[in-house]
């Protein structure tokens, strides 16, 4: 197809085409039509296949129209596109269509574009791997949450509560200051005598009490009270005692290790807890590491990126920030009242900082002659399925008929350009202890070390 088409540059991302379709062209495709519409439109008085061409365009000028252009518009902007090479993102916008029989066809179009930019130096980065320490007490606080979590609630029957029992009560609350309609009712609520997270009146008022027993008392809670529900107003409770119960705690030892999995004594968890750490801390470290990279690589480059990518995404991270807020049980109205337009805002300017590096890293996975094989895809949707706990052959037939199995063979071809940038990094490892050392002074020296850390890092091993 010969076509005359002139290319407006209006940005980095946008570009604007004049797009010409020859007079012959449109000519015999106006021929097409009207024979088509001869042969087989019903026509009263004539019959099929012998109206004649007058009277098919009188009665069928629009429908022939659009059939023009339906069949010329299409063909002639995918021309364009190829012949220009553009790599166009997103829907084209088309505009001011011009087309009369034996003129020439005319329309408009403005399309989003990939952006055209050089390729800056990438080798040679200086790079620091933060490795947090996995330190005794850090093994010995997960080995006290696991036993807390063994512990068992048992009822407390031959004296009454004291610190540390749990209470369960059943609550009416009524409104002092200010007064509401309705009172604040609550069952089987457990309340630790004596915690420093109780109200001072709920630990006075439930010491010393038994089932069955009922208490009543006020509480004015502050100001700044953590439940806004609640902060600032006065409430006259009654507590009507359900159970008290003592809270035992296993003993970490061996006959712990066995019952809690497959270990032969404490020793063995112990060792397995800090296996787990180390791994936890290697995989954060690594994701520490190739944030660096990407804010590093980033830092030189600062072109446009085309909206069709952008607002997808950003679109995508407001939907999450929203059902976040819903999974964490804040209110309706609290949500309603967020000024959406300013979360839109911030999630655009994330969106664009997340697709610049994907064409970035994209061109560098080019360069380095990066390539994904059946067999990486492959096995990465057997690790997701291993994960996710699916069978892998029912996990390959749900991407494929999603059609996402794009989607992975394009992340694990970002992860390998990250790996290709480390290898050709200078990375030094520094070791520091949670919580301690926010100057980034390293615990025990540093070790440079060159062509670190390749691969993906492989998830923590849940212990």
């Amino acid at each position: 197809m010969k076509l005359q088409v002139a290319v407006t540059d209006l940005s980095q991302c946008r570009k604007d085409l004049t797009i010409e379709v020859p007079a012959e062209e449109v000519k015999a495709e106006f021929e097409k039509a009207y024979d088509a519409y001869a042969r087989y439109a019903k026509v009263p008085g004539f019959r099929p296949g012998r109206t004649p061409r007058g009277v098919v365009k009188q009665r069928f000028a629009k429908e022939v129209k659009d059939e023009v252009i339906g069949n010329l518009l299409p063909h002639a902007l995918e021309h364009a596109i190829t012949d220009h090479k553009l790599r166009i993102v997103g829907d084209p916008r088309i505009n001011d269509i011009s087309v009369n029989e034996g003129e020439t066809m005319k329309f408009n179009v403005i399309v989003e574009v990939l952006p055209e930019f050089e390729l800056k130096e990438y080798k040679g980065l200086k790079l620091t791997k933060r490795v947090a320490r996995v330190t005794d007490e850090d093994v010995e606080n997960v080995l006290e949450r696991f036993r807390q979590s063994a512990s068992e609630f048992v009822p407390v029957e031959d004296r009454p509560s004291q610190d540390g029992d749990f209470v369960s009560v059943n609550l009416v609350g009524k409104y002092v200051e200010p007064q509401e309609e309705e009172d604040l009712k609550s069952d089987d609520v457990q309340i630790e005598i004596g915690s420093e997270n109780v109200q001072p009146e709920f630990n006075e008022n439930l010491r010393g009490v038994s089932a069955n027993d009922v208490r009543e008392f006020r509480v004015v809670y502050p100001e700044d009270f953590t439940s806004k529900g609640l902060a600032g107003k006065t409430l006259d409770f009654t507590a009507t005692v359900v159970a008290v119960r003592k809270k035992e705690t296993p003993e970490l030892n061996d006959e712990f290790a066995q019952d809690f999995g497959d270990y032969e004594s404490i020793q063995q968890l112990r060792d397995k807890v800090r296996e787990s750490l180390l791994s936890n801390s290697e995989t954060r470290a690594e994701a520490r590491l190739r944030d660096e990279l990407v804010e590093q690589v980033l830092k030189d480059y600062d072109f446009e990126v085309p909206l069709a990518l952008v607002e997808p995404q950003a679109a995508e991270r407001t939907r999450e920030f929203a059902y976040m807020l819903m999974r964490s049980g804040v209110p309706q109205q609290t949500i309603k009242d967020i000024n959406w337009e300013e979360r839109m805002d911030e999630a655009r300017s994330h969106a664009a900082r997340d697709v610049r590096a994907a064409l970035v890293i994209s061109r560098i996975g080019e360069a380095e002659n990066i390539e994904i094989s059946r067999e990486d895809v492959d096995a990465e949707i057997e690790r997701i399925a291993h994960a996710n706990g699916e069978p892998v052959e029912q996990l390959k037939a749900r991407l494929t008929k999603d059609e996402s199995l794009s989607s992975i063979e394009n992340r694990l071809r970002y992860q390998k350009a990250l790996d290709a940038v480390v290898s050709h990094a200078e990375v030094t490892v520094e070791e520091f202890i949670e919580g301690q050392n926010e100057d980034r002074t390293p615990v025990g020296g540093e070790i440079a070390v060159e062509d670190e850390s390749r691969g993906e890092s492989k998830s923590a091993e849940q212990s």
